[in-house]
């Protein structure tokens, strides 16, 4: 099927996987990164306290999440949506209001656990669910919320914490969710798609279902979960630092800030590119590669110092 023929038939249920993860940006180390400056200053934290306390909350979010994800086994993706939205709402309130370290932890953990964990768990199990022949071009759809959110709240936070303060702007992202993202997501995912025999020729010969005890006894998940989870521990930390790291090279902070436009834009294109190949080739012949980019552009970070 023509890929615009593909967006133009499920353009319902891919829009609704493309703003979970959009409005998972509540809860991405890049969002919450923004007020970073003025949560160590109310808390009298530095770079290195606020960085521990992040990563205990981030941590224990992972931890609740294996336990917590199994709802959408046997929950709808419209029911889900319904519970961790105003949950992620909560927590942005949380955060307007937080006045000791003990709350502070807790927020991040709420926010990381609903926004980053479940919005984006929530969007990918479904698509997973509704595609099988185009599943790759499915998920790399519905992925491009990330994107979407990356390069368009950042721009929206910015504009309007300097004339309402960053607490006020919390609470106004949780007003957003509740008021508009909650209604709209649901709208468009609670009808569920089923999976059609027209979607492709593998409908017929979709693999069986693991259960999850079978995918925790086999050594080799594990083996491949540690590649999988680099990149999200290297992007994090990159972003969550990237003030101090413009500070300890001299760079402009305008200059670093202008290049997630082109982040943006190449992530767009080979998230794309990679799910038509996904669906040619299989996840399973492209995984052993996946990780050269990122491993080289480390590289280039760690030896060049110029801008």
């Amino acid at each position: 099927m023509p890929f615009v023929a593909f967006l133009r038939e499920n353009v319902r249920w891919l829009a609704g996987g493309f703003l979970l993860t959009c409005f998972s940006s509540f809860g991405q180390t890049f969002f919450i990164a923004l007020s970073a400056g003025d949560i160590r200053e109310a808390f009298n934290l530095s770079h290195g306290q606020f960085g521990t306390i992040y990563m205990a909350a981030t941590l224990a979010s992972a931890m609740v999440l294996t336990q917590l994800g199994k709802i959408v086994d046997f929950m709808s993706v419209s029911h889900v949506a319904l519970l961790i939205i105003p949950m992620l709402a909560l927590f942005s309130v949380s955060m307007a209001y937080a006045d000791s370290i003990a709350m502070l932890v807790f927020t991040i953990f709420g926010l990381r656990l609903f926004g980053q964990g479940m919005m984006t768990h929530n969007a990918i199990t479904a698509m997973g669910r509704w595609y099988v022949a185009q599943r790759g071009r499915a998920v790399s759809v519905a992925t491009l919320g990330h994107q979407a959110g990356e390069a368009v709240l950042p721009f929206i936070y910015v504009s309007i914490v300097f004339s309402v303060g960053w607490r006020n702007t919390w609470l106004l992202s949780a007003l957003f969710l509740v008021a508009v993202a909650l209604p709209v997501i649901y709208g468009l995912m609670r009808v569920e798609r089923q999976p059609r025999s027209s979607d492709g020729t593998e409908f017929n010969r979709a693999p069986r279902d693991w259960s999850r005890r079978e995918v925790m006894r086999d050594p080799v998940f594990w083996l491949i979960l540690l590649g999988i989870l680099a990149p999200g521990f290297i992007g994090t930390t990159i972003f969550f630092h990237q003030v101090y790291l413009v500070e300890l090279r001299g760079w402009s902070l305008a200059a670093f800030a202008g290049s997630f436009a082109l982040m943006a834009a190449m992530t767009v294109c080979f998230a794309l590119i990679g799910g038509v190949l996904i669906d040619r080739y299989s996840a399973v012949r492209l995984l052993p590669t996946f990780l050269l980019p990122l491993a080289a552009s480390c590289f280039l970070l760690s030896i060049v110092e110029t801008q």
